[in-house]
């Protein structure tokens, strides 16, 4: 928020409403939804890796050698 500026009175930065420039922001929007989401799914991806993998190196770590006898 800028100084100086109010959050009830809506202000378009000098251009106007229904313009073609509308489109290129409603575009612009959706790929940032797009990234955002998939941004989300990435970091919980990661997560999910580093804590599966954590699991495997324990495991190897502190395997018994020699398998089954």
């Amino acid at each position: 928020m800028v100084a100086g500026s109010n959050p009830a009175v809506p202000t378009f930065c000098g251009r106007e409403i229904g313009s073609a420039s509308d489109e290129h922001t409603k575009g612009r929007r959706v790929l940032e939804t797009v990234y955002l989401l998939l941004g989300i799914v990435g970091f919980m991806a990661l997560i999910a890796a580093f804590f599966f993998g954590g699991f495997v190196v324990l495991d190897f770590l502190f395997s018994r050698s020699g398998g089954d006898k």
